[in-house]
């Protein structure tokens, strides 16, 4: 995923590049929030926040530890709470 790999870097970059970057991950929360049954309501664009959120960082914190098995729980313990049940 770009965002887990660039996204500290895209901070510093040109104002072209953020907004390139805006304008993506717009439209990946608005992608996700459409999957909402509710979609069209402001609870839906905020679980597409916290959900974009919440799976960015997991990559993120996944592929910095060293340990396959904290890496495996990372990435286990966000499906969990970000799945349906």
């Amino acid at each position: 995923c770009p965002l887990a790999a660039l996204g500290s870097e895209t901070a510093r970059q040109s104002p072209e590049v953020r907004r390139a970057s805006t304008r993506h991950i717009k439209a990946m929360v608005d992608l996700v929030a459409r999957q909402s049954p509710d979609w069209g309501q402001p609870e839906a664009h905020e679980r597409a926040l916290l959900t974009m959120s919440a799976m960015v960082g997991a990559l993120l914190l996944a592929r910095a530890v060293d340990e396959p098995a904290l890496s495996k729980s990372l990435c286990d313990a966000a499906l969990k709470y970000l799945t349906p049940a």
